[in-house]
């Protein structure tokens, strides 16, 4: 379901007159304005037989847009026909995007009727009625439209005023819609022609709302000149722009998400590319999925990328034009979650937790960082607790021989395992690494004390004036020797993916 939010100003109407001249209810033949607009109000007034008079005779103001376009309004209803009526500035948005049946839209018309106190010369160019006759133009012309008048009751000069109106009126049309259209709604607003302050109104609070919707701003091009210089007749739009919200806002918008990226806060990021979707919806989708792997979700995000979760959607496929990349992310999803496990895919899916890692020191947060790390180091001695069966070799100590004490062991009770396994004295420089990294756990979880970037450091084996990367690669060591490994295991599917998608905001 979409709609459309035209703000109604005087020169959006035209009536075409019994010569064939299309007359503008916007020009009243002022010299100042640009393009010295013709007197087409007052030939209106004529074209009805009416004489031109005055609401005040003291202040000598004519009577204006208001009035005449209630008469005009009147006589379209009485004669049933609203043909001669010319939509100036809408006609071929209307024509193009909403001619045909094919999907539930609304147009809703807002117009201006303000209250008498705010002065006659502002009073009388309210747009109440000029909506009404464009709304009998666009129902007579496309019957199966769904067209709504909103006239705003407020003084338009009371910003905060018409801003709460606005708002309102939209969240109780929101609030309104059909259930099964409300997750699929997509916003076009049109405000050329009309007063500024409504249309800066609509656009702020249309700013708001593409946070959790498409929203479009539809721009017609005004002819020019906007009146035929054989004639004076007034000309119709031609064509139109479409922009998306979204890509207005971009620029800015674009630095605040990789910041939450880079962070690794995918729930900001996502929560932020929403108004974006149209396009920027793989990464969207990838935002959700990455949220998954650092809450440790693991397994689900591996599993959240695969087949139609995520790569073989149309919108990655769009903005992963490589085949043999998609591919190759598939077979490292597949590898790490086969239908049976395997040690293997055991390994690499704890490995995939280095991203965490190096996420939380980016952000200088050290103890997290080193929690990370000591949880990661805990799940490959017990990978490899469980692949070289510890227990029944009594490296765990006699207490897990015991008949039915399956219990899981703890940290401590693991590194002294692996010792034994390697045959470490207690002397070795890595054994006494681990026994720090187990009182400092215990510190942190026992003792809420803090980790400082000093403690990473002699932990990483790396000076104090090392970089972060750097002190990421030498804890990446540490567990490296734990399970032996001559080369750093390939680059994981988090690892590769978040990548990826700061390439994408670039």
């Amino acid at each position: 379901m979409k709609t459309l939010i035209i703000t109604v100003g005087n020169r959006q109407v035209g009536w075409r007159c019994k010569d064939g001249i299309v007359r503008n209810f916007g020009a009243d033949g002022d010299p100042a304005c640009k393009g010295n607009a013709p007197p087409h109000l007052s030939e209106l007034y004529a074209e009805f037989g009416i004489k031109r008079s005055f609401h005040d005779p003291e202040a000598k103001h004519r009577h204006n847009v208001r009035y005449l376009s209630e008469i005009v309004y009147r006589h379209c209803q009485a004669k049933n026909d609203f043909s001669p009526v010319v939509l100036l500035l809408d006609e071929q948005i209307l024509a193009e995007h909403y001619a045909t049946p094919k999907e539930t839209a609304d147009v809703i018309l807002w117009g201006t009727d303000q209250p008498e106190s705010v002065g006659w010369q502002f009073y009388a160019m309210d747009t109440c009625w000029l909506a009404q006759l464009m709304k009998g133009a666009i129902q007579q012309r496309y019957p199966h439209l769904n067209v709504t008048v909103w006239n705003c009751p407020v003084d338009v000069n009371e910003r905060q005023a018409l801003w709460d109106f606005t708002e309102k009126q939209l969240e109780q049309y929101i609030e309104r819609l059909p259930e099964n259209a409300a997750g699929n709604w997509q916003l076009q607003i049109q405000t050329k022609g009309s007063v500024p302050q409504m249309a800066d109104a609509l656009n702020m609070i249309a700013a708001v709302l593409m946070r959790q919707y498409p929203v479009c701003k539809i721009i017609p091009t005004e002819p020019k000149p906007f009146f035929d210089p054989s004639n004076q007749s007034a000309r119709s739009a031609e064509s139109f722009e479409v922009v998306s919200l979204g890509e207005i806002f971009w620029p800015l918008e674009r630095q605040r998400i990789t910041t939450a990226w880079k962070r690794g806060d995918f729930t900001a990021a996502k929560a932020l590319l929403e108004a974006h979707r149209d396009r920027y919806e793989a990464l969207y989708h990838l935002a959700d999925r990455l949220a998954l792997a650092t809450n440790w979700g693991i397994e689900e995000f591996l599993k959240g990328i695969q087949g139609q979760r995520w790569l073989d959607q149309k919108s990655t496929k769009k903005a992963v034009t490589d085949k043999a990349q998609r591919q190759q992310w598939c077979k490292a999803t597949v590898t790490r979650c086969p239908n049976n496990e395997t040690a293997t895919s055991k390994f690499l899916k704890i490995w995939e937790f280095e991203l965490l890692i190096d996420l939380s020191l980016q952000q200088a947060n050290y103890t997290l960082a080193f929690m990370q790390f000591a949880q990661m180091l805990e799940r490959l001695l017990f990978w490899r607790c469980e692949q070289e069966d510890w227990r029944t070799q009594g490296h765990l100590g006699e207490e897990f021989l015991q008949e039915g004490n399956y219990r899981a062991p703890t940290l401590g009770v693991l590194w002294q395992a692996w010792a034994k396994a390697e045959q470490r004295s207690d002397g070795d420089d890595l054994v006494k690494k681990l026994k720090t990294v187990n009182e400092y756990r215990n510190g942190v979880v026992h003792r809420n004390r803090a980790i400082t970037r000093q403690k990473l450091t002699a932990l990483a084996d790396v000076s104090e004036e090392a970089s972060l990367s750097e002190i990421h690669q030498g804890l990446l060591k540490v567990l490296s020797s734990l399970v032996n490994l001559e080369h750093m295991p390939e680059q994981g599917v988090a690892r590769s993916l978040y990548e990826w998608g700061l390439e994408q905001l670039k």
